[in-house]
């Protein structure tokens, strides 16, 4: 056994992505799936590598080995009995280190990702889930890489690098969402979505949530099944629903646009008490904000492999 849960949190489960050109509007998978790329990206694995999704109270984790760690998500400020263990780093945690977390300041989600993969070891449900007494294996797929800082963090336990928390703000600290229509509004419901300030109600889960705010109204109904993350449909009440990660949807909600990919991140971190402020944008302008995105993600792997070539010369 290499990892042991001496609590499981509230919503604990493992999340991997199977391809990541649809990893953010997917179904499936990790809820918010930049901070799963991010911690492999930053530990040298393969985006493919399972991470921890952790919700709201996240689990005393206890390590049965020496191994690498990334935390990336919300700001959750995770500790051991020595030291701080801060987000957007790689740290070394040592064989009975215990690691506990502190109730996060923004955001709901925390991934914790481990150098060489993990899976579970006797989860024959299928479930991803964490229950008592499911137990979780390192896979010990260990590259090069991984090898050199092992030996380069012995003493410092911490990468005196990591990823810019000031860099990350302008994805997850604003609370403007670009959507783009799929369905005829009436005047006075596309005008007032965007004037309005919406609220994430307690009707929430991973599946999706419900906002409070003005109530909305199409003028013609061609509901088709939920395809992506991000989805907007109005309830039977005329509410706002949001989809998040579950394949089974409620198809009786009707869909009349969807969030922009570029803000599903932050999206994935709203939380009861939220507030969300809607703009409409248009194709064009979607695909500027896109590229702009994506060009920030390139500079933030290119920054990573730079720092990844200085441990291994080491």
């Amino acid at each position: 056994m290499s990892i042991v849960f001496e609590t499981t949190g509230v919503f604990t489960s493992l999340q991997h992505i199977e391809d990541i050109a649809y990893a953010a509007t997917s179904l499936s998978g990790p809820c918010d799936s930049l901070a799963h790329i991010l911690g492999n990206a930053l530990l040298g694995n393969d985006i493919t590598k399972e991470t921890l999704e952790m919700t709201f109270t996240a689990p005393v984790i206890r390590f049965e080995e020496r191994t690498l760690i990334a935390l990336t998500g919300a700001e959750f400020y995770a500790y051991t009995d020595e030291r701080e263990i801060t987000p957007f780093k790689v740290h070394l945690m040592e064989k009975g280190d215990v690691l506990k977390f502190r109730q996060p300041k923004k955001g709901t989600r925390i991934y914790m990702a481990v150098a060489g993969g993990m899976h579970f070891v006797n989860n024959l449900s299928g479930n991803i889930v964490l229950k008592a007494g499911t137990r979780i294996e390192l896979e010990r797929d260990y590259n090069e890489l991984h090898k050199k800082m092992f030996d380069n963090l012995e003493d410092q336990r911490c990468a005196t690098w990591g990823i810019d928390a000031y860099s990350l703000a302008r994805l997850y600290y604003s609370d403007v969402f670009h959507i783009i229509s799929t369905a005829a509004l009436d005047t006075l419901s596309r005008k007032q979505l965007t004037q309005d300030t919406y609220t994430v109600t307690q009707r929430f889960d991973r599946t999706g949530f419900i906002l409070e705010g003005n109530k909305v109204k199409l003028i013609s109904n061609n509901n088709v099944s939920v395809e992506r993350c991000g989805t907007l449909q109005i309830t039977h009440q005329h509410d706002i629903a949001i989809s998040l990660k579950h394949i089974a949807q409620d198809d009786d909600y009707v869909q009349f646009a969807y969030i922009a990919d570029y803000h599903l991140a932050k999206l994935s971190q709203k939380k009861p008490g939220s507030k969300l402020l809607f703009k409409w944008v248009d194709q064009e302008e979607m695909a500027r904000q896109k590229e702009s995105y994506e060009n920030w993600i390139k500079t933030v792997m290119h920054q990573i492999a730079f720092q990844h070539n200085i441990e291994l010369s080491k």
